[in-house]
């Protein structure tokens, strides 16, 4: 590795060499429109090569070019214009309307650059700009609302977490269903590292992905490749689409430096909403009479306590002439409390208290040069996050370079490396974990507790101070810590360095003939850690995960590209292969029976043998690949594409499996006149794609386990590995039509796309006496078929004022065809309690959740016992899948002088998630509704009728003789009944809306910045997440209700709050 990064470094300085004896000439200036109105934004490339700058918010540009070069302009809704350069140094340049096509130029698969009309796909880029508007760390994040069928979640108040995202629904039942993420061509992994239990939708830890490690300002642009026809040249790893990155480059002309420095504030946005009305306690759900205080006699003296060995809030009503012993009063340690009386009311500090303002600040330098023969672009840049729970920090240093060099007429070399270094100290758990705040919050806890005076934690002796004392004479905790003990004692940590580059060149035989190879690297080492203190309610422990991972892909591509029949066809065609080489490691460990001395975090402080896990894979891929595509007249356009890959995952019989794609598009705008039609362009494509499976699944193996009084032990798996696994293989199709109207101010892009997905890799339970509880097996399929659409209306342009409107929208409509014979449902997880699944049935979507439902009478209405309480249906039912119905984003954008603002409203109907927190905030008496219309006092009626229920055998039921319900029953009784009653009550409707974006900013006049030096400079001010509205449980904002980027969906488990984020930023250009 070591000699690998040492030779890349060796290129490194050769291109600063290149660059500093290098001759330049500078060639500069002006692109305007027809009307005179200059053009920020258009791409400036020397003919025949990568290189090329854009010209700035003026429409000004500077680049180093020979007398013999032509330069290339290009903008989207222009036409393409050329100029030789010459002897002049100054070349201004009219863009005209494009009536006839769209030439914006975008990446495609293999980082091949096409022009966007001759795609017969749907493809979607954003541009850096547009990508850090609203400065999101996670520049996949960036894509939420802006691009049609990219369905995107995330946990706002995870600190650095993880990003889920699905293009054109869900393709896969047990394997991933993520897109290939792609820098330079350089493929990452993006592994799913969080806790176990997390991601089977528990509690646990988040410690984010791949989309944290790219810093958004080195970003050029995104391209979005959603369909199989798009992506098939990436093969069987990006079966379900890919995101085509390409960062900046240097710039040919004087050097360049961009600052960037800006902060960021975070504060909550949802949260779940507690009562304020009564105190802790246990209570009794058989009455509506509230509890009263217990007594404690303490040195003469009777006091009313409060039983903070209960973690409910049944207790008594608030009131200011009532005076009690708080949990405080028992400790003489502290003179001050002991045994001092308080009112008994809501608290001044609550749990909102509890949080802080997250801060993040931003920093950043990018400096570029460039000659005639070679350019480089060097970035540094650092973010320092603290986040809303309190001592929870990362910090992000990355350091990006780019660099081309042209050795000879021939030759040019390039290379690339980026470095990511990020460390997360104490990143917040979450869900119902012990470790987990929100647990005692919202879940199970008391309402009266001031959480300023539980930042006195610690005892003088070392030992922990809580609320949650097993009794007034015994402080040991009973179910829960200290909220501040946990942040400060059992908190985590971990580290992820993460180096990915490429190095190659390209070799012109002849014009049109030429070849490129390269090598691209993608490697990580991540360790975490977590702990649990000496003194806290559970045993102390450590857990330490050390992860290593290491992917190397070379490739070679032969490309022909030539003009036939005096240009009316283009011909562009490459052959290829690829060899690529995957590492990776695990080692874990865990200490058992608790620390041998107190404080000291090591396996080796361990009181009884470790836990130890120690695992290592190998995978290779062996791929051939060509494309063939031709071009009419600017008018047909045909791409022929297939790759054809060997997986040392699969069996020798079955390891050889081919992806055929056909593309094309009819531009007929070229062929129909009409002065109403600016461009019209009628496409589809056709393909299939692929994926294997993770290695070591063919033959059986034994596991490495922990030692056992000294001797190594290894056990069989509990799946049995199955010898004759195929590829999953997905069918994929679409079309689309693009038009625009009135010169391109009205565009509209539409595409109906169907997949299936056959051979799904599926777990399949098999009979016990094999020694075995199942094995995977080739079984199934699944289907999606949809429409997505994207609008773009400029209702505005003048010289002084523009204004953009675009809208974006995604239907997905999803189903699981078939499963194995006789087999209509799969388990994919179980969520915490009450035997709630998460499930893959036959005939249905993906992701439905089976539970307990309410009994209805025919009419509709919720049937009720004669108790008075909410039946249950004797058997699970379908109670929504986890899918969306649809997605939409609405972007406007204004531009006034100097100044822009711009807006991003994102939506989503459909879907369903599961709360935990519902059931046990309510099981509790901890939400908002468990004394909300004095039911406490008086009872409650619970909407629904009474009548006589007849269950069958089957599960069915029928209801006869209802009347309206009228009984009265305790508050508790109702509010327990959220674990015992129908599971059905705490399933939710996904709905929102999103004020995603706001950003304002204002560009300084050029002319300020006279003799100075400095180009430009930009304020702006932004904001992410602003408002929410349309829910259908305001505790809880839906896209909390994942376990992180994985297939486990749909399970609210004591999720933090989701956040608001608003924030400064200034660039300046020199």
């Amino acid at each position: 590795m070591k000699a690998k990064f040492s030779s890349i470094l060796t290129l490194l300085l050769a291109f600063v060499v290149q660059i500093t004896f290098a001759q330049e000439q500078t060639v500069s200036g002006t692109v305007t429109d027809q009307d005179g109105l200059p053009l920020p934004g258009v791409t400036v490339i020397i003919k025949g090569t990568s290189t090329g700058v854009q010209t700035d918010f003026d429409g000004n540009y500077n680049i180093e070019a020979t007398q013999s070069d032509v330069l290339v302009f290009s903008f989207v809704g222009m036409k393409t214009a050329e100029y030789p350069v010459g002897s002049t140094n100054i070349v201004d340049v009219v863009l005209e309307t494009d009536t006839a096509q769209l030439d914006e130029v975008v990446v495609t698969a293999l980082g091949i650059t096409r022009e966007k009309k001759s795609l017969g796909y749907a493809s979607q880029q954003l541009d850096g700009e547009e990508i850090t508007r609203s400065r999101n760390s996670n520049a996949l994040n960036s894509l939420s609302g802006q691009v049609a069928g990219v369905q995107i979640t995330n946990n706002s108040g995870q600190l650095g977490g993880s990003t889920r995202i699905v293009l054109r629904g869900v393709g896969s039942v047990t394997q991933g269903n993520k897109p290939l993420i792609v820098v330079d061509g350089i493929p990452l992994d993006n592994s799913n590292y969080n806790t176990e239990s997390a991601q089977d939708g528990g509690g646990g830890y988040d410690f984010g992905d791949t989309g944290f490690d790219i810093n958004p300002d080195d970003i050029a642009s995104m391209n979005v490749l959603k369909g199989g026809a798009a992506a098939a040249l990436y093969g069987n790893r990006a079966n379900n689409g890919a995101i085509i990155i390409t960062t900046k480059s240097g710039k040919k002309g004087k050097a360049e430096v961009t600052i960037n420095s800006g902060v960021s504030f975070e504060s909550i946005n949802i949260i779940p909403q507690v009562q304020k009305l009564y105190g802790g306690g246990g209570g009794n759900a058989l009455t509506i009479e509230q509890s009263g205080f217990e007594e404690a006699t303490i040195d003469g003296t009777t006091y009313n306590i409060v039983d903070y060995g209960t973690d409910e809030s049944w207790g008594p009503r608030y009131d200011a002439n009532t005076e009690v012993l708080h949990w405080d009063a028992f400790d003489p340690e502290f003179p001050n409390q002991y045994l001092n009386p308080r009112p008994w009311v809501y608290p001044e500090n609550d749990k909102e208290d509890f949080f802080d303002t997250g801060v993040s600040i931003n920093n950043g330098v990018a400096f570029s040069l460039g000659s005639e023969k070679s350019t480089m672009r060097l970035s540094l840049n650092n973010t320092q996050s603290k986040g809303i729970v309190p001592q929870s920090e990362l910090d992000k240093t990355s350091l990006n370079f780019n660099g081309t060099s042209q050795l000879s007429d021939k030759l040019k070399i390039d290379a690339g490396i980026n470095l990511t270094v990020t460390d997360g100290y104490n990143r917040p758990a979450f869900g119902y974990s012990g470790n987990s705040v929100i647990l005692q919050f919202f879940q199970f806890g008391q309402t009266q507790l001031d959480y300023e005076r539980l930042k006195d934690y610690v005892l003088p002796n070392g030992t922990q101070r809580t609320w949650n004392r097993i009794a007034f004479d015994n402080p040991n905790p009973r179910y829960t810590d200290n909220p501040y003990w946990i942040i400060n004692k059992n908190y985590s940590e971990d580290k992820r360095t993460r180096w990915f580059g490429n190095v190659g060149g390209q070799y012109n035989f002849t014009d049109g003939l030429y070849v490129t190879a390269k090598m691209y690297m993608d490697n990580y080492d991540f360790k975490t850690g977590t702990r649990i203190a000496e003194g806290s309610q559970a045993q102390s422990n450590y857990v330490e995960n050390q992860r290593d991972f290491t992917e190397i892909n070379y490739e070679a591509i032969l490309h022909y590209d030539t003009d036939l029949f005096d240009d009316l066809l283009n011909v562009n065609t490459f052959v290829g292969a690829n060899k690529r080489d995957t590492k990776f490691s695990r080692l874990a460990g865990n200490t058992r029976g608790g620390l041998a001395v107190p404080e000291i975090y090591n396996l080796g402080n361990s009181v009884d043998d470790p836990a130890l896990l120690d695992y290592n894979e190998n995978k290779q891929i062996e791929s051939v690949f060509g494309s063939a595509s031709f071009g009419y007249d600017d008018m047909l356009y045909l791409t022929v594409t297939g790759r054809n890959d060997w997986s040392s995952t699969l069996p020798e019989e079955n390891n050889s499996f081919f992806y055929p794609s056909i593309n094309g598009s009819f531009v007929f705008s070229q062929v129909l006149e009409a002065d109403w039609l600016s461009f019209g362009k009628l496409r589809g494509g056709y393909a299939e794609v692929g994926s294997d499976t993770d290695p070591y699944q063919l033959r059986n193996t034994f596991d490495n386990r922990s030692a056992f009084f000294g001797n190594i032990r290894y056990t069989q798996p509990t799946a049995n590995r199955n010898p004759n696994l195929k590829p999953e293989r997905k069918t994929t199709w679409e079309v689309g039509l693009e038009m625009g109207f009135l010169d391109n101010r009205v565009n509209f892009d539409v595409t109906y796309y169907n997949e299936e997905t056959d051979d799904l890799i599926t777990p399949v339970q098999v009979d016990p006496s094999t020694g075995y509880g199942s094995t995977f097996a080739n079984a199934g399929k699944l289907a999606n078929k949809g429409i997505e659409a994207l609008v773009n209306i400029t209702p505005v342009k003048t010289e002084d004022f523009d204004w953009n409107v675009t809208w974006n929208f995604a239907k997905n409509e999803n189903e699981l065809l078939e499963l194995l014979p006789g087999v209509n449902s799969l388990e994919i997880a179980s969520f915490p309690f009450k035997g709630v699944t998460l499930n893959a049935i036959v005939g249905e979507r993906y992701g439905i959740i089976r539970g307990t439902d309410f009994v209805y009478d025919d009419a509709g209405n919720k049937v009720v016992s004669a108790g008075g309480r909410y039946l249950s249906t004797s058997t699970v039912r379908n109670l929504g899948s986890v899918l969306p119905d649809y997605n939409m984003g609405i972007r406007n954008s204004f531009r006034y002088k100097n100044f822009d603002f711009g807006f991003l409203i994102d939506m989503q109907k459909g879907g369903v998630y599961r709360s935990l927190t519902n059931i046990w905030g309510n099981y509790s008496g901890i939400l908002e509704g468990t004394a909300a219309n004095n039911i406490r006092e008086e009872g409650i009626v619970i909407d629904g009728v009474t009548g006589d229920v007849t269950f069958n055998n089957d599960g069915s039921y029928t209801v006869t003789n209802t009347a309206e319900n009228t009984t009265v029953i305790p508050a508790q009784l109702w509010g327990v009944d959220h674990y015992f009653g129908p599971d059905a009550q705490n399933v939710f409707d996904a709905d929102y809306w999103k004020l995603r974006e706001v950003s304002l900013g204002y560009t300084l006049p050029k002319n300020w910045m006279g003799e100075t030096g400095i180009e430009s400079v930009r304020f702006s001010a932004f904001g992410r997440n602003l408002l929410v509205w349309g829910l259908d449980n305001e505790n809880f904002d839906p896209e909390v209700a994942t376990g992180g980027s994985g297939n486990i969906q749909g399970s609210e488990g004591g999720s933090l709050p989701s956040t608001r984020t608003y924030g400064l930023n200034v660039e300046i250009k020199l």
